[in-house]
């Protein structure tokens, strides 16, 4: 039987850094994908689409070069902030939790830097504000981290790791399309920006106002030196070999999807002569088909993979499709073949972001004591591939005069097949 949604104000105060495995009701997990959904408004609209024209509008002409060098510190930015933040949130005793502080404040302070950024006249100002944001959103995304290992009992992970990935994976669709929507008023570049982060803002503020936290008590809090800046970022591998190769195989799978996340209106453009103003309107058909057979893959194998509890056969076939949707990719020279690469892509998205998490949950290190710390280890791995994307793709990108798109996406299948062959040593997780 399912429990309402708890007040803001009730808390769990811990004489034991332990969690409950007691389900979590429906309710809640809506709430929390909701927030989920919302940061990744406020994040993936930009790195989807309107980063991209905004570099276009201030810099027309080094847009590629621009573009790489702004996505490139914001990720470096995230890559930084997410375990810094998780290490923080995990030694917080405030009354009010140790995870909505920083999900409030930072999606707060996340939406002022998005307004900084629509207006912004230069690519300065641009490359600073997003930076803003990376940093602001990344304390969010640490809070949110935390929800599967503190309060999601084992029996129940692959079911919401699954629907987490399903949320993910949904923002660019529902950012897209409100961003499309907003333009469509006379909102503009400016609307595009703002609306989908307003909207972003408001779910995460309800999942703050309606869901229940974890009260740390002071008397276990462990002290917070300038060495846990460092440990922050610190596991051993030898003695986690598990989460070791889990951590890999997601960097190498994300390095992978970057290459077209960080490209893909000027691949529109310039692959399949797109016009650059009618690009935010293509991806919204993209992410409509993306969203719908994302959605499906995600909910049968999250559920599979709960009942047979297994998990890397499920990771090795998604990764498998990532590198089959890259070749695709690579010599897709018409919309219509294009558009085959997405629907593989958009498969084995769903399956991979749906039962990895799952997986990496089931290995972490210390998910009772530091579980957000080292779910924000495990998001460098999120955050590092879209910093050196950006890098690696323009050394691509210039072979043979420039545009080399092909280049681009065969060395997105080579990483991705890698990343497949990461999940073969882990052993603690069938």
């Amino acid at each position: 039987m399912t429990t309402p949604i708890e007040p803001a104000n009730s808390a769990e105060t811990l004489v034991e850094p332990s969690r409950s495995e007691s389900p979590v009701s429906k309710r809640t997990v809506g709430a929390f994908l909701g927030a989920y959904v919302g940061a990744f408004l406020v994040l993936i609209v930009p790195i989807a689409s309107t980063l991209a024209l905004k570099v276009a509008e201030v810099a027309p002409d080094s847009r590629e070069a621009s573009l790489g060098v702004i996505s490139a510190i914001g990720a470096f930015a995230a890559l930084v902030a997410n375990p810094i933040f998780g290490a923080l949130s995990d030694r917080t005793t405030s009354r009010f939790g140790m995870r909505r502080p920083w999900v409030l404040g930072g999606a707060i302070v996340g939406f002022a830097a998005v307004l900084v950024l629509a207006s912004a006249p230069n690519v300065l100002v641009v490359g600073l504000a997003w930076t803003i944001v990376q940093l602001a959103m990344n304390a969010v995304l640490s809070g949110l981290a935390a929800f599967l290992p503190d309060r999601v009992p084992e029996q129940q992970r692959g079911k919401v790791s699954a629907f987490t990935g399903v949320a993910q994976q949904l923002a660019p669709f529902i950012g897209l399309l409100v961003a499309n929507v907003a333009f469509g008023f006379g909102g503009g570049l400016t609307g595009m920006f703002i609306v989908p982060s307003a909207l972003g803002l408001a779910l995460i503020v309800l999942y703050v106002l309606t869901t229940r936290d974890r009260v740390l008590s002071p008397n276990l809090r462990q002290s917070f030196r300038i060495s846990t800046v460092f440990k922050a970022f610190a596991f051993n591998p030898r003695r986690n070999p598990d989460f070791a190769w889990a951590w890999l195989g997601r960097f190498l799978i994300v390095l992978a999807f970057a290459a077209n996340s960080t490209y893909q209106v000027y691949f529109l453009n310039e692959r399949l002569g797109i016009p650059l103003e009618q690009a935010a309107l293509y991806q919204l058909g993209l992410a409509v088909l993306s969203a719908v057979l994302l959605t499906i893959s995600a909910s049968v194998s999250g559920a599979i993979s709960d009942r047979l509890k297994r998990r890397k056969v499920f990771v090795f076939i998604a990764s498998g499709l990532v590198a089959a949707g890259s070749l695709i990719t690579a010599f897709s020279f018409e919309l219509p073949v294009y558009l085959i690469a997405a629907a593989v892509t958009a498969i084995a998205t769903g399956t991979y972001f749906a039962v990895d998490l799952a997986l990496v949950t089931d290995v972490l290190p210390n998910k009772e004591t530091a579980a957000a710390k080292d779910m924000g280890i495990f998001n460098i791995a999120n955050a590092l591939p879209q910093s050196l994307a950006p890098a690696l793709a323009p050394l691509l990108l210039s072979i043979g005069g420039g545009g080399n798109y092909t280049a681009l996406f065969i060395g997105a299948a080579i990483v991705a097949v890698l990343g497949a062959l990461t999940v073969v040593p882990i052993k603690k997780v069938r």
